[in-house]
């Protein structure tokens, strides 16, 4: 029982045409050189594709049946590494990878974190996820923790837009594949992450003004300097500041400069 629920609850959209599955992994950035780690690979369409594209294919799915499906009719493919794990339990790659993946709603955001929280998060990642979700993750229509953390070494994009009706069966709710790419150059080096991370929550406090939360760090001296110098308002809510005015707040707090 435990495990039909289990399997109820995970539950995924499956895509069914091929021609649609084959346009999206040929419009993405792998190609012959990238191992590819796919999560939740269902019935195998996108496996498929990603095999015909990779140098390597890592294919996780959970459920005992799937993963017999795929290792009966895609096993032989020599660069297919197929397990039969929950993502959440399987331990990432130290090496470079990239992620292409069609994976549950209802564990959408903890392997999004998994991923991009981790020593060695992705070069490339797209993932059909909740639009709404994908909206709110990349920061629109304002900023928010999420997506003002991550900012300074990713960057959020729409990859496609899907219509309901793509999906067997159809969801309840609109989806999209959504990129998440490492940037080349970080804005800001990987040792300040904490530092960053910790900055952000400050900033934010419980949902006041940019005035009562960033007091905690700087004067009110500085901060009407600051504000004047980056425009921005001290009355108004924190996930009205674009990133790149936290930004320039934090490294104006970081190197002590005349504020």
């Amino acid at each position: 029982m435990k495990y039909k629920l289990r399997r109820k609850i995970l539950s995924q959209n499956f895509l069914y045409s091929l021609k649609l599955t084959k346009l999206l992994v040929d419009n993405s950035s792998i190609d012959q050189n990238d191992i590819v780690l796919e999560i939740g690979a269902g019935k195998g369409l996108i496996t498929t594709e990603l095999c015909k594209k990779a140098q390597k294919v890592i294919a996780l799915e959970l459920d005992e049946k799937l993963f017999l499906h795929l290792k009966q009719f895609l096993g032989n493919n020599l660069n297919l590494n197929l397990h039969q794990i929950d993502f959440l339990k399987f331990p990432l790659p130290k090496f470079p990878y990239k992620v292409f993946a069609n994976i549950p709603f209802s564990i959408e955001g903890e392997i999004i974190r998994k991923l991009l929280d981790s020593n060695n998060p992705p070069e490339d990642c797209y993932l059909i996820v909740d639009k709404r979700l994908a909206s709110r993750l990349s920061g629109l229509p304002h900023e928010n923790q999420f997506s003002l953390k991550h900012k300074p070494w990713f960057n959020f994009s729409i990859f496609y837009q899907f219509k309901r009706s793509d999906f067997t069966p159809s969801p309840s709710i609109d989806s999209v594949m959504w990129q998440i790419n490492k940037k080349e150059v970080p804005l800001l080096p990987i040792e300040e992450r904490s530092s960053w991370e910790k900055f952000i929550e400050i900033g934010f406090g419980q949902g006041t003004t940019v005035n009562k939360n960033l007091l905690k760090l700087l004067s009110k001296e500085q901060l009407q300097n600051l504000s004047a110098k980056i425009n921005f308002s001290l009355k108004t809510k924190s996930g009205y500041l674009s990133f790149p005015q936290w930004l320039k707040i934090y490294k104006a707090l970081r190197t002590s400069e005349d504020v």
